[in-house]
């Protein structure tokens, strides 16, 4: 009796190892499978050529362009592509310049402030960082300040 109660705890104990192993698998593997996708989608590292062909293929097999409106989609794409591209230098020019002005405010600060203040700085940016400066639940900023979505009521106690 003993036997075949401890028998049937082992298989029990085995059964949910492996049911619980299986299902920690397929949780992975989903999150794995939904990030490819979007992935492929993302067509910022192609040429405009390329870029221009993908969108005129996605709208051509939705719309069914005939050869001539093919090739005029294909031409407006392709010069959107171009000023994208541009666009998309522009900004990182822009974003370089922006980081380089930054980092020139960061070191007059630290020259204006003694230590113990930069340090408590330094603490602040990595807690922005980490997101642990954002507002409460249920709470927003207005005009510098934070109010409470829902109002606050009066007590009833007398």
């Amino acid at each position: 009796m003993k036997k075949a109660l401890s028998l049937s705890v082992l298989f029990a104990g085995i059964s949910f190892a492996t049911f619980a192993q299986e299902q920690k698998e397929t949780d992975h593997t989903f999150k794995r499978e939904r990030k490819h996708p979007r992935m492929e989608k993302k067509i910022t590292n192609r040429t405009p050529e390329e870029m221009a062909k993908v969108k005129t293929d996605h709208l051509d097999k939705r719309l069914k362009f005939t050869d001539a409106q093919r090739a005029e989609v294909y031409a407006v794409q392709l010069e959107q592509a171009k000023r994208v591209v541009v666009h998309r230098d522009e900004m990182k020019n822009m974003q370089s310049k922006w980081r380089e002005e930054m980092k020139g405010s960061q070191e007059k600060m630290e020259k204006i402030l003694t230590p113990e203040q930069n340090e408590q700085l330094k603490e602040s940016y990595a807690q922005r960082r980490k997101g642990k400066s954002k507002a409460p639940r249920g709470e927003f900023r207005k005009k510098g300040t934070i109010e409470r979505q829902t109002p606050v009521t009066e007590s009833t106690e007398g």
